[in-house]
């Protein structure tokens, strides 16, 4: 099966950058809201969106933000039952 993004050249990293591989989940809408992103900022890589994402949120912010350990969804969950 191709994928839709079949022979889409993206922006990536410079060769020689070093990179840390890192494995994560997300749901669905959640990857196709970075990918509709990533895409719109140029057709980038997941991995340089977050990396500039990262970048824009540090210049913005002076830092990452520190999120509450609970999710929204979490957060929906228990007052549900």
């Amino acid at each position: 099966m191709t994928s839709i993004h079949a022979g889409t050249r993206r922006n990536r990293r410079p060769t020689g950058e070093i990179a840390v591989p890192r494995k994560i989940r997300l749901a669905p809408e959640t990857e196709a809201a970075f990918q509709a992103a990533a895409e719109a900022s140029g057709n980038l890589s997941m991995s340089l969106y977050l990396e500039r994402l990262a970048a824009q949120l540090r210049t913005d912010l002076g830092a990452l933000p520190v999120l509450s350990p609970t999710t929204a969804s979490e957060e929906a969950d228990t007052t549900t039952t």
